[in-house]
């Protein structure tokens, strides 16, 4: 699953079915069975798939409610097959993270590749808002997404004292300060985010629990001082602020309508708004989202191209137009549970994980791909996994 996702779909479908298989082809339904009752949570997950199903009963375009059943199935599935996990132990969890750490280092050197062969062309590009070739199919928002989560179960090996050998724990720091200074040079706002409302403040939290604070106030000059080193040593995140206010300064422009990435990301959220609030009871069906917001889209944007007219990004939005309130209802009572669950309270880098993909939640409809179900799900499980069922 972890290599698929950032090279094959196909590698990505077929590990997620592994893993699936596993834990349906073991002997202990009983056991499991009585684990998955027991957790509210994963309960809650898999219930996220059904009323995006049902709405499969008013959809006309069944084609388009298919493909969207098929990316949620693991949202149906993954968290019967890993609520329970016999014979794992910490250290196969910690081989996990090291692995999908070792993974996005290796993807984030291939992409940084890109822009020191070519600095200059990649540094006029980031004028017009394009960014550098990233792993998972270019989706350098899932893949900014993909660094944020591998930087907090870091954090949590360090808490752990996980790495044993001196000279592989610095290793995997200097990896994980690498991935700190390519989310930089790839200036993904979203990757910007997980750095300064996630990141920083937990890395200074862990500190001055570990009764570190000399370095955790150096973790905050460096907060501080960040942004402002990168804004005149980077280019690209340089480029890239200097496009952002533009798109502000030009917003409701007619010359430059439709063009703006961050302009269209909230026409879709006020087209979702526009259909959910005109069929808030049931939605219109997952599969007759994109074709309802279109003509929203056709009286009150016409100059945003088909191409650039997305499904609603607010995941909320997403779910009401497409199954109404009860799906809304349902995304938001699952999102709060675990923020009133003493195991996950207790495991702040798993809570903030979760607040970092509630965030992103807000702006993108992050569970209606393949990518973005992968990410919450299986690490939303396998954080699952290991605050419940392992001793530390």
């Amino acid at each position: 699953m972890m290599t698929g996702f950032l090279i094959s779909r196909s590698f990505l479908t077929a590990g997620t079915s592994l893993m699936i298989a596993n834990g349906f082809l073991q002997n202990d339904y009983r056991e499991r069975f009585a684990a998955f009752k027991k957790n509210k949570f994963a309960i809650g997950i898999t219930c996220l798939f059904f009323f995006p199903f049902l709405s499969g009963l008013w959809s006309s375009n069944q084609s388009l409610w298919f493909d969207a059943m098929w990316d949620k199935i693991p949202l149906l599935l993954l968290p019967f097959a890993m609520v329970l996990q016999k014979g794992v132990e910490r250290k196969q969890i910690v081989a996990a993270v090291l692995l999908w750490i070792l993974l996005l280092f290796a993807g984030s050197v291939w992409s940084a590749s890109f822009y020191f062969s070519n600095q200059e062309h990649y540094n006029e590009l980031y004028r017009f808002s394009k960014t550098l070739p990233t792993p998972a199919e270019n989706d350098h928002i899932r893949f900014s997404m993909a660094i944020i989560i591998a930087l907090l179960f870091w954090m949590k090996l360090e808490e752990w004292k996980a790495i044993s050998s001196t000279i592989l724990r610095w290793i995997f720091r200097a990896m994980a300060l690498w991935l700190l200074l390519y989310l930089h040079i790839l200036g993904a706002k979203t990757g910007m985010l997980g750095i300064y409302l996630i990141l920083f403040p937990l890395l200074i939290w862990q500190l001055v629990k570990a009764n570190k604070k000399q370095i955790a106030a150096a973790a905050l000059v460096l907060a501080v001082a960040l942004p402002i080193v990168a804004y005149y040593s980077v280019p690209t995140f340089r480029n890239r602020l200097h496009y952002l206010l533009f798109e502000k300064q030009h917003w409701n422009s007619e010359q430059f309508a439709g063009n703006f990435s961050d302009v269209n990301r909230w026409q879709s959220i006020r087209s979702g708004w526009h259909v959910f609030k005109n069929n808030w009871l049931a939605g219109v069906g997952y599969g007759d989202i994109q074709e309802e917001a279109a003509k929203w889209y056709a009286t009150e944007a016409p100059a945003v191209t088909s191409s650039q007219q997305f499904l609603p990004l607010n995941q909320w939005l997403t779910s009401g137009s497409g199954a109404g309130i009860g799906a809304v209802i349902l995304f938001t009572i699952v999102l709060l549970l675990p923020f009133f669950q003493k195991e996950w309270r207790q495991n702040k880098q798993a809570l903030l994980f979760l607040l970092f993909m509630d965030i992103l939640f807000l702006y993108e409809c992050t569970l209606d791909d393949q990518f973005g179900v992968f990410l919450f799900c299986f690490f939303t499980l396998l954080w699952n996994l290991a605050i419940r069922h392992l001793k530390y």
